[in-house]
């Protein structure tokens, strides 16, 4: 057996439900048989998997409970394979599988997206955040119709239900609310500030600014979309407290 028949006979034993086809280890005089060996990186890849979305899914997990979150770990991982070099991002699924686990649960698959998101912007790729100066600059200089550039690790997560209200309890160990769904869906802003991952609720008129924004729409266009769904609204000075706010909470990319 070469090399490479090798690592394809060992991978299938790792990726198959069931620990099978042995007989190309080469059995030992004493202690554990052939198949018992290749049985321990068997479960041990499982068992890894499940690990991972223990610590992904953070506030997820202790919302289920430790016994029902390990039933839905395993069967994930027996449906999912990890297909990335980065194990990080095994999961990325998880948040659906639960929708689809636990369809009268919304809730849980909400809280889940919300730990996915988060993490990933902790993992997210640098940038340079515009800043005040940097902004001045921009009026101040003849710079057309400038486009705005969100940071990499901005993305939005919707809820129907009152999962946010869910997510601060769980992490303030308080039992969580009662589920209620919204009157409104809401969309929450997660990003990640410095070194630390941060979220927050976005009204109406700034999540379509946010959307826009992650279009790569132009800030006349932006104005514009504003303008023609919020037409009772100061849009100039509505924007320019959104911009205000987004460059304090550093989501917006300097113009290099």
């Amino acid at each position: 057996m070469n090399l490479r028949e090798l690592q394809t006979n060992f991978q299938h034993v790792l990726l198959d439900s069931e620990c099978i086809g042995a007989d190309w280890v080469r059995e030992s005089a004493h202690g554990l048989t052939s198949r018992e060996r290749l049985d321990i990186y068997h479960n041990a890849y499982r068992i890894r998997l499940i690990d991972v979305l223990w610590d992904t899914f953070e506030h997820t997990a202790v919302y289920l409970g430790d016994d029902w979150f390990q039933q839905l770990a395993a069967a994930y991982v027996l449906s999912h394979q990890s297909i990335h070099t980065n194990i990080g991002l095994y999961g990325q699924e998880f948040p659906r599988f639960l929708a689809e686990q636990l369809a009268d649960d919304k809730e849980v698959s909400e809280l889940a997206l919300m730990d996915w998101k988060l993490r990933r912007a902790f993992d997210g790729a640098d940038s340079a955040v515009m800043t005040h100066d940097d902004l001045q600059q921009l009026a101040s200089v003849e710079s057309g119709n400038p486009r705005l550039q969100p940071v990499p690790t901005l993305s939005i997560s919707t809820q129907h239900y009152n999962t946010l209200d869910i997510w601060h309890a769980i992490n303030q160990d308080q039992q969580p609310p009662v589920v209620e769904q919204l009157q409104q869906p809401v969309d929450i802003l997660i990003w990640r500030k410095g070194h630390s991952p941060h979220f927050r609720s976005l009204t109406t008129i700034e999540s379509l600014a946010i959307a826009c924004v992650c279009s790569g729409d132009t800030i006349d266009a932006i104005g514009a979309a504003l303008e023609k769904d919020f037409p009772d609204v100061d849009v100039t000075t509505e924007f320019g407290v959104m911009l205000n706010r987004w460059i304090g909470d550093e989501i917006i990319i300097r113009d290099k």
